[in-house]
């Protein structure tokens, strides 16, 4: 080991927790580091301190959840240390877990090649394309299944396979069995078949994800007691960031490499705990003294990064949820007459029109563009504010991918309806709308690029189909009618004379969330076409939207300096001197989704996120509404309804 001299020059300084916690022995501890509160640095201060102690480098191993983490808190390890100890490991959970597999490989095994998201696309489609192909040819020929019933067609997208491949992950890092899928998920009747062909596959070509490295390291090392030994003797002292988003899986493995009793020393904020989807659970670090039963539990109180009132309105937000560790934050921002305002608006519009106004505002006399934040629950409220703030010539930085409303799949099929009946009868639209609702049209009905009702009459007459025949003349009806109606009639009639209403409805039921959003999403569209006359001005604003569009991807991406635009899960780790957080609306946040399932603690915690991004000035605002229209504020806010009195209303603030 080299000599400590270099680090003892460096005395270890921090608040009293902070130091409580760097100095920590042997033993486990839990270490709850609110927003702001120095975490990375004792997490770094204690890599140190334990080599300061005599432990020797190479057994400490640093685990971070991003390898952008793990990139960072190396860096900074390594400036701390001169580049004294390489030793010291620093990783993701995937790299420790590959790394570990890797040094056991039997000796005859082939590699194991890590999956790009890519192939997990396209090989989730082989098994959907083949599952739809079993179905029809089953279809065909009267084959029932194992119900006795014949199988229906399946139709399926790129959001159905990126809905999929979540609850596969989700599935995985659970450790639970396919046949416990969540029954929001898309073709859930055939999850095991597609599950299992999926893994069937993955297995023939030797591929693995991210998941799979976890289960394999858990198997590995729960089933070989000499290799467990070996490597908790590698790795006398564990430190874990992040621990609040650890899931279930990755926890079993930990808790195998460090042992009951193991130097385990993690570092978290149950608060700030918002990857459900991903796995993580909370509660294994809201219960980590039940697994370690005599672990030191110290909390990191000072946050160093919010002006206290902005500290006050996170604690009086975050307080109302039940399930967390109770705990008194000060502040230890510096900065005097922090400012938060609650802001209610009429409309997005006027709501946007503001946040322009005082971003440009606070860009001459304050802060830099970089240096201010408008953080959104969904990429659909982001998408909307980047094209209103664009249009004020105000530069951008969004990096999420950009989701106009109308291009969502079932928006998709309405829009599909009026193109096919009045742009010409395309195949291409008739592969859209020809089983929304379901009808049976076989695509090799439709071999022609332009679909003439004769020739599809012609191909089931043929085949002897004449209950078809009839389907596929009430479908031209149809398309006849549409084509004569103003586009907000169409829609209209789309909606609830062919019936696509009630077919989304079924498909998904009235109480979830897609079936909910579909409702929000056609009215829209029909509003958006109130003062239509014709098709071809639906076409012309769609084309201007796209124009918005592409404008948006060669603006926005590009501006590094411009204002910062991104989700409530984007913004987590970052902060900002002011940040706006608009659109604070029952349905939006928390969302309809997470409202039905019962995860509104989850969505707390991401407003909880959000709002503690801000170090100087807080602007919260929603839609009211008017009279035909009222709106509901987010119940998030009651704790803080003080603040949207009518001394902070736009009108007082626009005279101020």
């Amino acid at each position: 080991m080299q000599p400590l001299q270099n680090l003892k020059r460096n005395k270890i300084t921090g608040n009293p927790a902070q130091l409580r916690a760097i100095e920590h022995g042997d033993g486990a501890a839990c270490v709850i580091a609110g927003p702001g509160s120095g975490k990375t640095y004792v997490i770094i201060r204690r890599v140190i301190r334990l080599i300061e102690k005599g432990v020797n480098p190479g057994d400490i191993l640093v685990i971070t959840f991003t390898k952008a983490a793990a990139i960072t808190m190396q860096q900074r390890f390594i400036k701390e240390t001169d580049s004294m100890y390489p030793e010291v490991l620093f990783g993701t959970f995937h790299s420790c877990f590959y790394q570990i597999l890797k040094e056991n490989a039997p000796g005859n095994a082939s590699p194991l090649t890590i999956m790009r998201e890519t192939d997990k696309y396209s090989l989730l489609s082989h098994v959907l394309k083949c599952l739809q192909s079993d179905l029809r040819m089953r279809r065909k020929k009267g084959i029932p299944g194992k119900d006795g019933i014949i199988p229906e067609d399946i139709e399926y997208d790129a959001e159905t396979i990126k809905i999929i491949l979540s609850e596969i992950s989700r599935i995985k890092n659970d450790g639970e069995s396919p046949e416990n899928c969540d029954k929001s998920v898309p073709l859930r009747e055939h999850f095991k078949y597609i599950y299992d062909e999926y893994e069937m596959l993955m297995r023939n070509q030797n591929l693995i994800d991210f998941d799979d490295m976890v289960l394999m390291c858990h198997k590995l090392l729960k089933e070989n007691a000499q290799i467990r030994e070996k490597y908790r003797k590698r790795f006398k002292f564990i430190l874990i960031d992040e621990y609040q988003d650890i899931n279930r899986m990755q926890f079993e493995v930990v808790r195998l490499l460090s042992g009951d009793n193991g130097n385990l020393f993690v570092v978290g904020d149950d608060d700030q705990s918002i990857y459900g989807f991903r796995g993580s659970r909370p509660e294994l670090m809201l219960g980590f003294k039940d697994f370690f039963p005599d672990a030191k539990q110290i909390l990191l109180n000072v946050n160093y990064r919010c002006a206290r009132e902005i500290l006050d309105t996170s604690i009086k937000v975050i307080e109302d949820n039940k399930v967390r560790f109770k705990k008194e934050i000060l502040s230890g921002n510096e900065y005097k007459g922090g400012i938060v305002k609650g802001l209610s608006f009429v409309d997005k519009n006027s709501q946007y029109e503001f946040i322009a106004d005082k971003i440009k505002e606070l860009s001459v006399s304050k802060y830099k563009l970089n240096d201010i934040a408008v953080i959104f629950r969904t990429n659909v409220e982001a998408s909307a504010a980047a094209t209103f703030l664009i249009s004020k010539k105000i530069p951008c930085s969004y990096k999420e991918k950009i989701t106009f409303f109308h291009e969502k799949k079932f928006m998709q099929t309405i829009i599909g309806y009026l193109d096919f009946a009045c742009d010409g009868g395309k195949r291409s639209d008739f592969f859209k709308i020809m089983n929304q609702p379901v009808r049976y049209i076989s695509r090799d009905c439709a071999p022609d690029p332009v679909i003439e009702e004769r020739k599809v009459l012609s191909y089931y007459s043929a085949k002897g189909k004449y209950s078809m025949m009839s389907q596929v003349q009430k479908f031209f009806r149809d398309i006849a009618m549409v084509r004569k109606l103003r586009p907000k009639l169409a829609i209209h009639y789309v909606r609830n004379v062919i019936g696509l209403d009630k077919f989304v409805r079924e498909k998904y039921s009235a109480g979830e969330n897609t079936y909910k959003e579909y409702l929000e999403d056609a009215d829209r569209l029909m509003e958006i076409c109130r003062d239509f006359e014709s098709y071809k001005e639906l076409k012309e604003y769609l084309a201007e939207q796209n124009r918005i569009k592409t404008e948006m991807k060669d603006m926005v991406m590009q501006d590094k300096n411009g204002v910062r635009l991104m989700t409530m899960h984007a913004s987590k780790g970052l902060e900002f001197s002011a940040v706006f957080i608009p659109d604070l609306n029952e349905g939006i946040v928390p969302s309809r989704k997470s409202t039905a399932e019962g995860n509104i603690e989850e969505e707390r915690r991401m407003f909880y996120v959000a709002i503690t991004r801000a170090k100087n000035e807080l602007y919260l605002s929603y839609v009211k509404g008017d009279k035909n229209n009222p709106m509901r504020m987010s119940g998030f806010l009651r704790p803080v309804r003080d603040l949207f009195d009518d001394s902070n209303n736009i009108e007082n603030l626009i005279k101020s």
